[in-house]
Parts: C-alpha cells; structure tokens; sequence
C-alpha cells in the first residue's frame, strides 16, 4: 500500500499553518537576499573569490591583469543588484486573506484601503503613464513625481488605488520614488520614506498645470500602538463624508519587501471580519452582509474566492464571445461595402459601354443626327 506523504500533509496542516510557515520562508530568503545586495554593494568577496584571487594572483604577478581581474570579480559581485535596472516590468503586490492571528501583531502595520481600481503609476523619461493589474496604460498624464516634472533621469513606480468619483490617485506603497529604489526595503522604511517624500512635496496632493491629478498618501498604523489602532478600527466613516468609502484593511509585515506577485506578508481582511480573526472591536456601523457567519470566517473566505473566480472566468467567456461576434460585423460591414463598390463600377462600365456602341452606330450611319430617346444622356451632350 503506497502512502502520499504530500497529501497527508497538505490535510494535516490548515491553510492557516501553511500561511505561518510560508510567512516565515519568505522572511527567511529576503533577508538572505538583502545581505547579498549589501555585500555586493561594500564589494565583500566571498570565500570563492578570495580563492579564485589567490589562484589568479599567483598564475600571474602583472599589476595590469590583477587590476583587470578585480574589475572582473567586481562586476560579478554587483551584477545581482543591477541586472533588474534596465527592461524592468513590475507587477502590482498582491495580498492573501489573513487567516490566523499573528504570534506577535506588534510586528505588523494596518493601512486602511479605499474602494477603488488598483494601478501601477510609472514617472519615467518626462512622462507619466498609469498601468492596470494587467499591465496596460490606461492613462497618461502630467504630474510632479520625480521622472516626470523634475529629475527626469530617475524613476517613481507607485501603488494606488484611483477613485474615479474623487478623481484621485491613493498611495498605497512604492517600489522607487526617485533615486530611490524601494523594491528591497522594509515596509516600515518604504512607508517611512514615503511620508516624508510626501511632506516634503505638498504639491503632489493638489491639481495644477503640472500635476493634473492629486496623488494623496494613505495613513498607516503600527499595532505596537495600541490606541492608535483602536481609533481607527472605531472610526466610522474611516474618511470625511465617507469619501472615499472604505474597501478592506490592509496588513504588512514590517520586514516585508514589495513582491510583484501574491505574497502572505500582505494580508487582507473586511473591516467586519476583523473581530472575528484578530479579537479585535470594530465600530459597529462596519455591518457584515447577510451569509457572513461571524463562526465561519475562513469558509467565508473560501466561498468569497470562488465565486470571485467564477465572476473572472464569466467575463473571459463574455469576453471571447463579443470577439468573434465583432469580427462578423466588421466583415458584414466590409463584405457590404465592397458589394457596393462591385455595383458602382458595374454602373459606370455599362454607361461607358454604351457611349461607345453608339459613338460605333453614329460613325456607321446606322442612326440620324438629330437626337435620339433611345439614348438621352448621349444625346444631350451631341445636340
């Protein structure tokens, strides 16, 4: 009897365990990929290096060719931290639903996240262009982000959320904001830098010549403040006037890096649900819709995925259907207009064949030279 020891496993640990163990697997291989970029920047050689050195150095004693040498090892050593420079493609960070309560939720920041279409601004080369979650432009425009307006060698990569009704770019985070790159860094750093980048340039939140649209920075909150935390789950609306209206809460993990893909050091959760994962009040007004079971939390979660699973591959289908059905009208469009052109020409070649038959019967004095109803339009212009 044969034994799946993937499947005994996979039954034996809840998704909320495999989320632990993944968190920290990812932790674990960012730091280890932070260290690297850090040793390649002070050039630290490696134990590898240092052999191949000594070996190098003592095939050949030339001043000229160590320095070449060493200039070969160097670029080596920095090639991990540049290759990603040039042809870069980002894609959006990606959040999982937070299925268990942290161990220790002082190592987490709260950021509330409004409704709205997720996107991906570039301020590159003088110009600005905002990408969806599939990575097409969707917009262009003028703004006062480093790249565009100013320092236009560098470029600012940020992720929002737009609010059309508001008209309004939200920040989310950034993977660079000028000269520098975010992508590596911690999301208490990232975070950090932002709000002081954003301090600094108040013009960024209004709408000028330069900046057609505003780009206003979210507010995040670190658990390790406990009543700062407090107020904003007790806040309702979490915004003015409720606007923008209050989508879900965000949660990073304070070492996190950005990762371009679906990571679980960024974790998602309704403001309802809240209480039930993490034991936390919320203000009441936050009212959980009517097959939300406050016992039932993950099923929700899980029921809530599929059906948003289904939704996506309905508008697939719908998708692929209008396609063809476009292409038919487009070719019943063609296929009328080139019959009427077929018609046209017909016309005119059975006019032309008709002057000249009877220009021929004129010539043969097969008719008379007074005008002839036969043939009208000939004969008006011969008489």
């Amino acid at each position: 009897m044969t034994t799946n020891y993937k499947d005994l496993y996979k039954k034996s640990v809840d998704l909320g365990e495999q989320q632990k163990l993944r968190q920290l697997q990812l932790l674990h291989e960012q730091k280890q990929r932070r260290q690297l970029q850090q040793d390649a920047a002070r050039h630290v050689p490696d134990s590898n290096d240092d052999e191949q050195g000594e070996e190098e150095e003592a095939q050949d004693e030339t001043p000229t060719h160590s320095k070449a040498q060493r200039k070969q090892r160097r670029k080596r050593a920095t090639n991990n931290n540049n290759n990603n420079k040039k042809g870069q493609h980002f894609r959006l960070q990606q959040s999982e639903w937070l299925r268990h309560r942290p161990e220790n939720l002082c190592d987490w920041l709260l950021l509330p996240c409004p409704v709205g279409k997720r996107c991906l601004v570039i301020a590159t080369n003088g110009r600005t262009k905002v990408h969806n979650q599939a990575g097409r432009i969707i917009m262009q425009l003028r703004t006062l982000l480093p790249g565009d307006a100013h320092m236009q060698r560098c470029k600012t990569v940020l992720d929002c959320v737009y609010v059309s009704e508001m008209d309004t770019f939200y920040v989310l985070d950034a993977i660079s904001f000028g000269q520098q790159q975010l992508l590596e860094c911690e999301a208490s750093f990232r975070f950090f830098w932002l709000r002081s980048r954003f301090d600094e340039h108040g013009e960024l939140s209004q709408v000028s010549k330069r900046n057609e649209k505003p780009f206003k920075l979210l507010d995040y909150y670190d658990f390790e403040d406990a009543n700062a935390v407090d107020q904003v789950l007790q806040r309702y609306p979490q915004w003015e006037a409720n606007q923008p209206q209050l989508d879900g809460m965000l949660f990073y993990h304070k070492e996190a890096s950005y990762t371009c893909g679906t990571t679980p050091l960024v974790c998602w959760l309704f403001a309802f649900m809240i209480p039930d994962v993490l034991n936390l009040s919320v203000n009441s007004s936050y009212t959980p819709p009517e097959d939300y079971q406050p016992s039932a939390a993950l099923t929700y979660m899980d029921e809530f995925d599929k059906k948003l699973l289904t939704q996506r591959q309905q508008y697939k289908k719908r998708g692929k259907v209008a396609e063809p059905a476009k292409e038919e009208a487009a070719a019943a469009v063609g296929a009328a207009g080139m019959d009427q052109g077929q018609e046209d020409e017909l016309e005119e070649y059975a006019e032309l064949r008709n002057l000249l038959d009877y220009q021929r019967r004129l010539e043969l004095g097969e008719l008379d030279m007074d005008c002839s109803p036969a043939s009208p339009a000939v004969a008006s212009s011969s008489c």
